[in-house]
């Protein structure tokens, strides 16, 4: 029907649906020698630039853990998912349901392009032909 529009759900993937949090506390403890600790998490959705800063990493700091993602094949296949339910809120509850678009603002890594590395983890964990919509952070 011309004219009609359609409603749609943007769900923010990094910190509701993929732990990029525990990644980045495990990968930054190990490649700073440190353990890191959050003043205040800040709410989803999680970035590794809005990481740094709860983290109090200084801007040096950062860079180094935003080069070593960058360096790691394939990266945003390796994260793993929350422990939460919040996966189940991405699911439309019937087939008339708005059809969710997910985001994400990442880092470029090396490997495949970022958003065929986010359709293929959201397909892993079960949502069928994802649509994506993937920032360049």
């Amino acid at each position: 029907m011309e004219g009609e529009t359609r409603d749609f759900r943007v769900i923010p993937i990094d910190g509701t649906l993929v732990d990029i949090r525990r990644t980045f506390v495990e990968l930054g403890s190990s490649l700073l020698q440190r353990p890191l600790h959050y003043s205040a998490c800040p709410e989803p959705p999680h970035t590794l630039g809005r990481l740094c800063v709860a983290a109090g990493l200084d801007e040096r700091d950062a860079r180094r853990v935003r080069r070593l993602v960058e360096i790691i094949e394939d990266f945003w296949l390796t994260v793993p998912a929350t422990e939460t339910g919040a996966m189940l809120l991405a699911l439309p509850d019937d087939e008339a349901g708005p059809p969710p678009i997910f985001y994400a603002k990442r880092v470029k890594t090396r490997g495949k392009p970022v958003l065929l590395q986010t359709t293929e983890w959201l397909e892993r964990h079960g949502f069928h032909n994802p649509i994506c919509w993937i920032e360049e952070e």
